[in-house]
């Protein structure tokens, strides 16, 4: 295999989830900077500790706006668009059903009926006001909590290509945890797998 067709593999776990980046040259600190780049935006768009720039949101539901760094506005300004589509089946404001249901955590279940109907008057997307001026974003009722899990992996994603791009990167590719981008076309195209991991619902 000559140099410019040898694949090289980096890896880590961040966001509960394997990370896969692959370049046609070795480079040790460049995957580093690429996992440090990736672990500095599930810092600030993690719902899974107490602090980040989404958790400060969440935490002042009903009380406050609160002023984010641009990337997280953009990104919730972005979901929010998405949420509000005719028949959109995506609502970034269904963080009280995901905490309660303890979705991706052991322990997960389906609430009762009862509850899920209390939960859902919390999930309207609507009423998670944006201020472009200050790049503020407001939860107008208490209880309420966004959670950008189901579009933050495919942002960050994204985020990775450019910077790859910047670095002088002509090939390559970055999976986040099924999120995948690819930089270029190698000799004999990319190869990308689907694998079926459906399962029956907890009850």
């Amino acid at each position: 295999m000559s140099d410019s067709t040898r694949v090289y593999s980096y890896s880590a776990v961040l966001m509960g989830s394997p990370i896969l980046l692959k370049l046609f040259a070795h480079n040790e600190p460049l995957a580093s900077r690429v996992f440090r780049l990736i672990k500095h935006y599930e810092d600030l768009l993690t719902v899974n500790r107490a602090q980040s720039q989404v958790m400060d949101i969440n935490h002042a539901a009903g009380q406050h706006p609160v002023v984010v760094s641009t990337p997280v506005y953009t990104l919730i300004k972005c979901a929010k668009a998405a949420s509000l589509l005719p028949q959109s089946a995506f609502n970034f404001a269904i963080g009280p059903l995901v905490k309660r249901w303890r979705i991706g955590f052991k322990g997960d279940s389906v609430p009762p009926a009862d509850e899920i109907t209390q939960l859902l008057t919390l999930t309207n997307p609507e009423q998670v006001v944006l201020n472009d001026d200050d790049m503020s974003v407001f939860l107008a009722q208490p209880g309420m909590e966004i959670d950008l899990g189901a579009i933050a992996k495919g942002f960050i994603a994204d985020r990775v290509r450019d910077y790859l791009r910047q670095e002088g990167v002509e090939q390559g590719l970055i999976n986040l945890g099924g999120n995948v981008q690819t930089l270029g076309t190698p000799e004999g195209g990319w190869s990308i797998g689907l694998k079926n991991r459906s399962q029956p619902l907890a009850r």
